[in-house]
């Protein structure tokens, strides 16, 4: 999913003001980071955001690109989603959704239910835990995967 130049400039732009509200120094590294991971759906590793952004900033280092995404999602500008086990990926779509994975090639892709989104989850099943927010995964073989096999 590509966002148009109009959706990814106002993307960027409540980014910025985000930034500022929480007195973090807005910098052109961590602005190409930002883009990068909200520019797609594809919840990219640490790695692939490195792999992009050294294109255009070859001096930035892959310490840099963790440990902003770290402040990142400390800050609550995005998710991490540990989705496949083997290593975080991230997300900057932080509206109620769900996911689909790949066992294949691992592609994560968002999902929208509403009737997934509003379950009624029995008190009884949660023993002391406070519900902080659920999304829900589902594990199959995307279309390309199927495609390959055949």
């Amino acid at each position: 999913m590509k966002l148009d130049k109009i959706e990814m400039e106002h993307r960027v732009e409540n980014f910025i003001m985000q930034c500022r509200e929480l007195r973090i120094k807005v910098t052109p590294q961590r602005i190409a980071i930002y883009k990068e991971l909200s520019s797609t759906g594809e919840h990219p590793s640490a790695e692939i955001i490195y792999k992009k952004i050294k294109k255009y900033y070859p001096n930035i280092s892959l310490t840099t690109i963790y440990r902003t995404l770290e402040t990142f999602e400390k800050l609550g500008i995005i998710s991490v989603a540990n989705i496949l086990h083997d290593a975080a990926r991230y997300d900057a779509n932080l509206n109620p959704h769900h996911h689909l994975v790949c066992v294949v090639c691992k592609r994560v892709e968002d999902f929208y239910d509403d009737s997934l989104s509003n379950l009624t989850i029995p008190e009884e099943s949660l023993d002391n835990y406070k519900v902080l927010g659920y999304s829900i995964q589902l594990n199959g073989i995307c279309k390309e995967c199927q495609k390959k096999k055949s």
